[in-house]
This record gives C-alpha cells, sequence and structure tokens, in this order.
C-alpha cells in the first residue's frame, strides 16, 4: 500500500548524517521505504517537520521538504509490540521501551525491572527489526562516580562499547562503558559551538569524550581547554581529534577541574560546565577564571512548576556567593527530561565583577 506523505530530501552522501537527526528528532517514519531518485534519498516523515527542525538539518546538510508518494513496509512488524506478540503478556508489553539512544552503531535501550526477564528476547528481537545497528545493549543501573559511567548488557549483536558516532558532521569515539556521552545532547553541542566566537579561550571543564571541544574547534577558530578526571575519556578525545579537520585547537587535560584551575593563571571567555549533578561544586573555579563580561554555560537537574525561576535564582546565588555578579542570564532552556517532573537544564549566564 502507498500514501502521500511529507519528506525531507538530500543528497544521498548526506544520507546517514540526516537519517541520525531524523531517529533523534523521532519523526522518521519507518513504516513506509527511504526512497532513491537520482542520488538524492527521500525520508517519510511522521509529523510536519517545525521550523527549528528544519534549521538543524539544513545545518548539517542541505535538505527540502515537499510531499510524495511512498510505498508502506508492511510484511514484517515495525515495533517491538508487534513482534513480541504472543510472546509476552499483554500487561508487561505495555512496560517495553519505546525510546532508544542512538551512539554509532550501537543501541541502548532502557528495559524496566518488572520485564528485565525478557532482556534477551527483546534484544533479540530488536535486533531483528533494525538489523542496521551492530550491537543492542541494555543500561545496567545509574551513572555514577567521578568518572560518570554505567555498566551495560549485552543483548543481540556484537560484544562491544565502543563505537564512532557523528554529529553534524563531527566524528566523535565513544565507549559508552569506558566515558560519559549523550546524544541526546546533539542540539545542545551545536548550539554552544555556534555561539563561540573566533579567538575566544574556552574552558570545559567535564568535556566527557568532547563533543563540545570537537564541535567547537571544527566550527571556529578557538582554542578548547577540555578537561576531564576519567583518563579514557580524554584518550578518546584524542581520537577524535584525530580523525576531525579542526580549525580551531583543542587542549586535553586529564584532570581534576578544581585542580586544573586552581594551578594554572587563566583568564577565559567562555566555561562549559556540563555536570548536572555535580556543576554546582566548581562555580566558584568558572567564576575566578573568567573575564569579565565572559559566558558560564551552566547546567542543573532542576524539578517543580516553575525550574526556569528556580535555575535563575539558584545559579545567581551561587555567582553571588563567590563575589561576582551576574550581568545578565541569555538563556535558560530546558535541554531533556531527566526524570519525572526533573529536567536537565542550562543558564548562559554573562558574569560581571
Amino acid at each position: 500500500m502507498s500514501s502521500e506523505k511529507q519528506y525531507v530530501s538530500v543528497p544521498a552522501k548526506d544520507g546517514e548524517t540526516i537519517r541520525k537527526l531524523l531517529f533523534t528528532f523521532e519523526i522518521l517514519d519507518t513504516g513506509y521505504k527511504i526512497t532513491s531518485v537520482d542520488k538524492i534519498l527521500y525520508f517519510p516523515i511522521k509529523y510536519e517537520i517545525t521550523t527549528n527542525q528544519l534549521a538543524a538539518l539544513n545545518s548539517a546538510a542541505p535538505v527540502d521538504v515537499g510531499l510524495r508518494i511512498f510505498d508502506a513496509i508492511s510484511q514484517d512488524p515495525k515495533t517491538l509490540a508487534d513482534a513480541l506478540e504472543g510472546k509476552m503478556p499483554p500487561e508487561e508489553l505495555a512496560l517495553l521501551p519505546r525510546a532508544y539512544d542512538l551512539i554509532g552503531d550501537i543501541a541502548i535501550l532502557e528495559i524496566p525491572d518488572e520485564i528485565s526477564s525478557y532482556s534477551e528476547l527483546i534484544g533479540e528481537t530488536f535486533h531483528n527489526i533494525h538489523s542496521n545497528f551492530k550491537t543492542v545493549l541494555a543500561k545496567k543501573g545509574a551513572i555514577s562516580g567521578t568518572t560518570r559511567v554505567r555498566e551495560y548488557i549485552l543483548l543481540a549483536g556484537e560484544d562491544r562499547t565502543k563505537t564512532i558516532h557523528t554529529e553534524y558532521g563531527c566524528r566523535l569515539a565513544v565507549d559508552v562503558a569506558k566515558a560519559y556521552f549523550s546524544p541526546r545532547l546533539l542540539e545542545e553541542h551545536n548550539r554552544i559551538a555556534q555561539l563561540v566566537q573566533s579567538g575566544e579561550l574556552v574552558v570545559d571543564m567535564f568535556c566527557g569524550v568532547g563533543p563540545f571541544a570537537i564541535h567547537i574547534a571544527k566550527k571556529k577558530d578557538a582554542k578548547v581547554i577540555a578537561i576531564d578526571i576519567n583518563k579514557s575519556a580524554i584518550d578518546l578525545l584524542f581520537e577524535s581529534i584525530g580523525m576531525n579537520k579542526l580549525v580551531g585547537t583543542i587542549l586535553p587535560v586529564v584532570a581534576d577541574a578544581h585542580d586544573y584551575v586552581n594551578t594554572n593563571e587563566l583568564s577565559v571567555d567562555r566555561v562549559i560546565m556540563n555536570h548536572p549533578s555535580g556543576a554546582s561544586d566548581f562555580v566558584g573555579e568558572a567564576c575566578s577564571i573568567l573575564k569579565l563580561g565572559g559566558t558560564m554555560h551552566y547546567y542543573d537537574f532542576i524539578g517543580g512548576n516553575t525550574p526556569e525561576d528556580s535555575l535563575k535564582e539558584k545559579v545567581i546565588g551561587l555567582v553571588e556567593k563567590e563575589g561576582r555578579r551576574v550581568n545578565k542570564i541569555d538563556l535558560i532552556r530546558r535541554v531533556r527530561d531527566s526524570a519525572p517532573h526533573e529536567f536537565q537544564m542550562v543558564a548562559d549566564v554573562i558574569i560581571q565583577e
């Protein structure tokens, strides 16, 4: 059966980049076949594309949108629930994960404890439906420790946790078992890079595998000091530096951000503090190195009915406690849901004396 649907089209050479973005936005309609005509790929879309989504796609590759006829894919089940019907009780089918993280060619599922006994079946079934993923993993426990890592269980495919992940043309070496990385921060990595000006000196206090640093140095003639206490994260960043053509420079540093800032004389234009559960402990260090008019990108987990107001009040209090003053807050936004009624949020804070 065929249907007229909205599409996003792109030259075939950029197809994989756009496909991953459409997956991230959860708007690619996998119930219909992707069409190729004269080296142009046409991707069927579930919902009307938003202005922000279109801008993000065009930042990665030139795309067009329109309407065309697509052939439906109806031979095989397209969802876990369809494929597992009859193999799991209906009340447990309702608990199946509906979203997953895509990192390179690794898919990561979060399987509720209530259906953990079906983990292997779920993983194998998912792999059969989405055979383009080489490895299917399940999260085991929460991110923990100073190195911000979690454990994973192999559900299907190749037994590995390392891959190459691509964002806006940036190639990132990622090992999910050894260093922190979240594909859900794709837009935030790109947003911060767009804000950086040529000639800036930027400190990324908790860089993980270095996505902020790579995005910035690939786009802007700036210098990024990328710090992480996890040596494995810095090793992966060195790999990524070698895989990308950079116009700026990156200095990878294995250190605790407290120690590095307090033992080096620095005067910087911008500090990135993407450690939502721990950034508040480092505001003093950020304030001590930021120039007059410098920017702090402060991340935190915030809940409640008015998280924007709560974050504004908190970050102003933290800065004033360190003897500096907030000139203005350029932006406060919800980056992603982190728990029921809680968000990972960011504040772009301009610091005065």
